[in-house]
């Protein structure tokens, strides 16, 4: 069984003392285990000494550096037994004091809580894989505790909400929710990259889909250079295409100056670019627009239904500092350009972190009164 397990967290006597167990899914992108990490950490804000413990199917390079434990599980229904008892076992040892599960409501990991008494949670964005389990296992959802949905209820389309409803217990819907932010140490990461305060930063990344179209958009870009430096001739390139990227990476030279399919600290390479090209789903999107920085979004391909009627290009695009792009090279290098000449764009940073905090305070209390009720 593969975890990062270096010692068993002891029961702390302190009666606010809490555990609880997350599952988190990890399938073409990695939203699901993104949500799940920031909720834990929006809950040991509130609760520092809360204990937290995660099954994951994947993702183990993502979830490494928040420092949480973590048990690998597999992801086939096949394994079916085999996920049992290891649920079974972690729970026995580890004695949660509720078990939220990260969209999907596996029936092992839900049989061994049901069984053991422990409370159980579903949250989730919407995406075919929350409809399916409204369709195909509604029975199974109406046995847990609590329904959490992680969008405002304005972003959920009608005939979603009316599935939603479907379930018999109390639902909360939410949103945006982002991770918990901490102040950025950005000279330290443009030290460690050779960077001067007075180069700009190009960002490029196309979140954890594994998506042909990304191929073609890195080349465009690498294909701009000699108009971007033209115009821009202290710009650097910071390629980070995603986990699942199936492209050649770029080598580095005077024009790129890192590359990496993937980083699990995105959001420190995002507060110090300059600007940022961007093909991804709904909590990247959420990421960009807390940080106010210049951002060209094509919006990822299966991110279309996360939030309601107008997709995640009209979603996108209601935040100051994204602008919304097609793949056409002439159309996407000139966004490019046009957003290295502006500057951060701060005017609806306070209102999303004030939106983006309310919605993690009623998460978190949510959670909480279903761990002490």
């Amino acid at each position: 069984m593969n975890n990062n397990l270096w010692f068993l967290p002891q029961r702390l006597n302190a009666p606010r003392s809490r555990r609880v167990l997350f599952h988190a899914i990890n399938h073409v992108g990695l939203g699901h285990i993104n949500r799940a990490i920031a909720v834990a950490q929006w809950l040991q804000a509130t609760m520092p000494d809360l204990q937290v413990l995660f099954l994951i199917e994947g993702g183990e390079d993502f979830i490494d550096p928040t420092g949480y434990p973590w048990i690998l599980i597999p992801g086939q229904a096949s394994e079916n037994e085999h996920i049992e008892q290891i649920a079974r076992k972690t729970i026995e040892v580890f004695q949660p004091d509720v078990m939220i599960h990260e969209t999907l409501l596996r029936p092992p990991l839900h049989r061994a809580a049901q069984d053991a008494g422990i409370k159980q949670i579903v949250m989730g964005s919407l995406g075919e894989a929350l409809r399916d389990q409204f369709r195909h296992h509604l029975p199974l959802l109406n046995e847990v505790h609590q329904l959490i949905v992680l969008q405002q209820q304005a972003e959920v389309l009608p005939a979603d909400q009316d599935l939603i409803a479907h379930y018999r217990g109390p639902t909360l819907y939410a949103g945006p929710l982002v991770r918990y932010k901490k102040l950025p140490d950005n000279g330290m990461l443009q030290e460690k990259l050779g960077l001067s305060t007075e180069q700009k930063i190009l960002l490029v990344t196309f979140g954890g889909g594994g998506w042909d179209i990304a191929r073609g958009l890195l080349n465009i870009i690498l294909g701009a250079r000699e108009q971007i430096l033209s115009k821009h001739p202290q710009t650097r390139l910071i390629a980070i295409p995603g986990p699942h990227f199936s492209g050649d990476l770029p080598t580095v030279d005077d024009f790129v100056c890192y590359v990496s399919r993937f980083e699990p600290l995105l959001n420190d390479y995002i507060d110090i670019a300059s600007a940022v090209v961007m093909m991804a789903g709904y909590s990247t999107v959420n990421e960009i627009a807390g940080s106010g920085v210049p951002a060209v979004c094509i919006p990822a391909l299966d991110a279309e239904d996360q939030v309601g009627a107008g997709g995640m290009g009209e979603y996108a695009q209601t935040f100051p500092n994204i602008t919304i792009s097609t793949a056409d090279p002439h159309v996407l290098t000139q966004h490019i350009l046009n957003a290295l000449e502006r500057k951060h764009d701060f005017s609806a940073v306070q209102s999303f972190w004030q939106s983006a905090e309310a919605a993690s305070h009623k998460i978190v209390n949510t959670i909480l009164q279903v761990i002490f009720d």
